[in-house]
């Protein structure tokens, strides 16, 4: 994976809510515009393609209803090992 698009993937990360689904173009809007300049040529596909990548990592989730043409997108909180799990039952 490219350093381009590990920036982006940073982008979208950063912006996506835990708690609120977003559309695409809530992504677009809530991105901090100086962050979006150090990357030249910015675009959709280049968006599109970065959620679908974070998708298969698992890191976030789509959330739509095949009626809606609107896509939501929400970030998915960490999951913690079995090993975590065990040691917090012992605190």
């Amino acid at each position: 994976m490219s350093s381009r698009q590990e920036k982006i993937e940073g982008l979208v990360l950063q912006v996506l809510s835990y708690y609120e689904p977003m559309s695409f173009e809530m992504i677009l809007l809530d991105m901090p515009q100086d962050l979006i300049r150090e990357i030249p040529d910015f675009n959709r596909e280049e968006l599109d393609q970065a959620l679908l990548s974070l998708k298969k990592q698992k890191l976030i989730k789509l959330m739509s209803k095949p009626k809606d043409k609107d896509k939501l997108w929400l970030r998915l909180f960490p999951k913690k090992s079995i090993i975590q799990r065990l040691l917090s039952y012992f605190k």
